[in-house]
């Protein structure tokens, strides 16, 4: 294949470092799994999935890589590809999958959302920019702990594996990477109760300077009393601010709130 050109509006960086590469894999533990693949660009981390998967779905959107992955999956019985779009196309929910991947920087949380909406995607192992992987990543108390961490870590249980230097990457990135694993975890709201939990949470969010009485009175229109008086019930103190709430404060405030 000749050398493939980068494109930024893909958001392409190539991995290359083969120990990364399989440290990667061993930490997804997907042996004898079906893992889908979003972005495998050049097949730098499909080459080392394929030999411990028993499936590999892998999406990429360039097509200027058809001949390069085409080829790979001629090689491999348990690889498909496919050239789709990964936030265009109905995940399959056939059974249970696992997905690897280092997916582009530039639609990370749209990618990160649609798995956690995706009730058979089991597990997720991810390659994201430090910052963000840090921010998904934070407990309570944390400056960078937020309406993501939250959200995240309601359907999921997170935990960080491995920081990633930019310069194994080529062409170098600007930023510093990350990879963390989520694992779909038994969630304890009915969907009526999530998307009021949704509300909450971006409320409670909404400027993080202010406290939760506040930012829930002014984000879903209820008065301060009211605001109150559910807080009070559940022994959570008002003039707190959101980073200051486990996930636990949150689905307890939702459902007094739904009862309402």
């Amino acid at each position: 294949m000749d050398q493939h050109i980068m494109k930024k509006k893909f958001g392409q960086n190539f991995l290359t470092d083969k120990n990364l590469l399989q440290k990667i894999v061993n930490s997804a533990k997907i042996d004898g799994l079906d893992v889908i693949e979003i972005g495998p660009g050049q097949g730098a981390l499909t080459n080392y999935l394929v030999l411990q998967a028993k499936t590999v779905t892998a999406y990429e959107v360039d097509n200027d890589l058809k001949d390069f992955l085409y080829n790979l999956a001629s090689k491999h019985d348990n690889l498909t590809v496919n050239f789709m779009d990964i936030l265009e196309v109905d995940l399959p929910n056939d059974k249970e999958y696992h997905v690897v991947a280092n997916i582009p920087y530039n639609i990370t949380s749209p990618i990160i959302f649609k798995l956690l909406e995706s009730d058979n995607i089991k597990s997720a192992t991810l390659m994201v920019q430090k910052e963000v992987c840090d921010r998904i990543t934070a407990s309570p108390g944390s400056k960078i702990y937020g309406a993501l961490s939250v959200i995240i870590q309601y359907y999921m249980d997170v935990s960080k594996l491995m920081n990633v230097n930019r310069k194994l990457f080529h062409p170098v990135p600007k930023v510093d990477s990350a990879v963390f694993k989520m694992s779909r975890r038994e969630t304890t709201l009915n969907m009526e109760q999530e998307q009021l939990f949704l509300q909450i949470v971006k409320g409670a969010f909404h400027q993080k300077r202010k406290t939760i009485l506040n930012n829930l009175s002014f984000s879903l229109d209820k008065t301060k009393e009211d605001v109150k008086a559910i807080l009070d019930s559940l022994n959570i103190e008002s003039n707190l601010r959101a980073e200051n709430l486990f996930l636990e404060d949150f689905i307890k405030i939702t459902l007094s709130w739904s009862q309402k």
